[in-house]
């Protein structure tokens, strides 16, 4: 170093520095103090710089890259090391950078960099030129690493924590070089943020609300609902920890420190101009993605899905959902309603099919006498399958000429049955079967019999002296 500075003269320093008559920057230099500086030499190993008038100071050569530009006039950050009062210079070192460590300059707060050469309970070995240290597996990295024997072998930048001279004890943290670098990371990110913009991220954890993604050094949240335009029902059914993704920035709260992602808004929106593809009356494949008491929601593209109301499910009656399908099904739907600016949509799944009842009505008239086989049992009465998706039904007080409890004393699901026809309604579609034995009543002739039973006792005097011209029967009080 003093031969260095003996080929220099004042005036060399004076011209390199802006003259003695430049103007007086106050400040006090003190060890640990990032500082800026000028470069205004550069002798062996050695990097001369100015910060002021009386403030000269020293940097290793070594601090910067091989073909690093060292030349004079450049401005250099630095950390402010020692006063060496000999030369009366400051010695200094890079901001971050690795410093040649003996046991002599080792202290709390260097970077260091050393090979890892093996691994021992707690963590790892490292040698750092010639003076073994001990890197605790909490300080390996930012987050948590299974599998530390990894960095055998491998080149680490750290920071030391603890120097204990007469032990020979020298402990490391590669956590805290890391959280240095990925906050210079952050704040230029920061800075670089903005709301629209398309980033490559890496998930780097999952929970049942989101995914959080690192933006590379900044983390940010997809929340579920925004991880695909289909609903979602687990996060990782869309992505999983390690897998590289494509985010638009939605929002950024600085003060908070908190960054919104969107997985699905990277990603046309698959209901843009829907109306260009599909039209209603048109028919589709659909998958059933899942369903409801009232119908089921069916994916007809990707992230475009419509409803299914139970009433457009089957041209005959039934009960539930689960009678006609199941998530995963897939089955064939009409548009019956599209309604793209509120993303809704409506299918038909009979709709896509002939209707059974195209014909029928007019192949059936009362008093005739048809085949079919019992499908279902109801307290009420049973219904019966007369033809494919027609069905019959067969009140409880038709199933016999004795009185019926329950329908599976006369008849069993699946049971082949001659019915009779009773009655055909063909807007409603209904047709009204009776097992009973053809010679029984007819139900006008029924009603006309209760009819003049009304009539007798309406006429008849009552018990007790009392009497009424109130019709009991007709209100409905006197029903039963």
């Amino acid at each position: 170093m003093a031969n260095a500075m003996a080929h220099m003269t004042l005036e060399d320093l004076d011209e390199l520095s802006g003259g003695l008559n430049a103007p007086v920057a106050v400040r006090r230099l003190e060890k640990g103090a990032e500082v800026t500086g000028t470069v205004v030499a550069t002798r062996g190993e050695d990097v001369f710089l100015d910060f002021g008038v009386k403030d000269q100071g020293v940097v290793p050569r070594n601090h910067f890259g091989k073909n690093e530009d060292v030349s004079a006039g450049r401005r250099v950050d630095v950390v402010v090391e020692r006063h060496d009062e000999s030369q009366g210079l400051w010695v200094c070192s890079r901001k971050g950078a690795v410093q040649r460590a003996t046991w002599l300059n080792l202290d709390r707060g260097m970077t260091v960099e050393g090979r890892v050469t093996g691994l021992n309970k707690g963590g790892l070995e490292v040698d750092v030129q010639g003076i073994r240290a001990f890197l605790p597996a909490s300080q390996v990295d930012l987050h948590f690493m299974k599998d530390i024997s990894v960095l055998i072998g491998e080149v680490v930048r750290c920071e030391v924590t603890e120097v204990d001279r007469r032990g020979k004890n020298l402990l490391l943290s590669r956590r805290r070089v890391l959280e240095k670098e990925a906050a210079e990371k952050k704040a230029v990110l920061l800075t670089e943020l903005e709301i629209g913009q398309v980033r490559t991220g890496r998930v780097r954890n999952v929970t049942d609300f989101g995914a959080f993604v690192d933006l590379g050094g900044v983390e940010g949240l997809i929340h579920i609902s925004d991880l695909s335009w289909r609903p979602v029902g687990k996060v990782t059914d869309i992505v999983d920890v390690g897998q590289e993704v494509e985010v638009k920035v939605l929002k950024i709260d600085r003060e908070r420190d908190r960054i919104s992602l969107g997985l699905k808004q990277a990603r046309p929106d698959p209901w843009t101009g829907i109306e260009t593809r599909l039209q209603e009356g048109m028919s589709l494949r659909a998958k059933v993605l899942r369903v409801a008491d009232f119908g089921a929601f069916a994916e007809v593209e990707e992230g475009v899905e419509g409803l299914i109301p139970i009433s457009e499910m089957s041209w005959s009656r039934i009960s539930s959902v689960a009678d006609a399908v199941k998530v995963g099904d897939e089955v064939d739907v009409t548009v019956l309603r599209l309604e793209p600016g509120k993303r809704r949509m409506a299918l038909s799944m009979k709709q896509a099919r002939p209707d059974p009842w195209a014909g029928v009505i007019e192949s059936y008239a009362p008093g005739m006498t048809v085949k079919g086989t019992v499908s279902r049992l109801e307290t009420f009465g049973v219904f019966v399958a007369v033809a494919p998706g027609v069905e019959g039904m067969i009140h409880i007080s038709e199933l016999s000429d004795k009185r019926v409890r329950t329908c599976d004393e006369v008849v069993k699901v699946g049971q082949e049955v001659d019915a009779r026809v009773l009655s055909v309604d063909g807007p409603k579609r209904r047709i009204a079967l009776s097992l009973k034995p053809a010679h029984s009543a007819a139900p006008e002739a029924i009603e006309a019999a209760a009819s003049g039973r009304r009539a007798e006792r309406k006429d008849r005097p009552r018990r007790g002296g009392l009497s009424s011209d109130w019709d009991w029967m007709g209100s409905g009080l006197g029903r039963g």
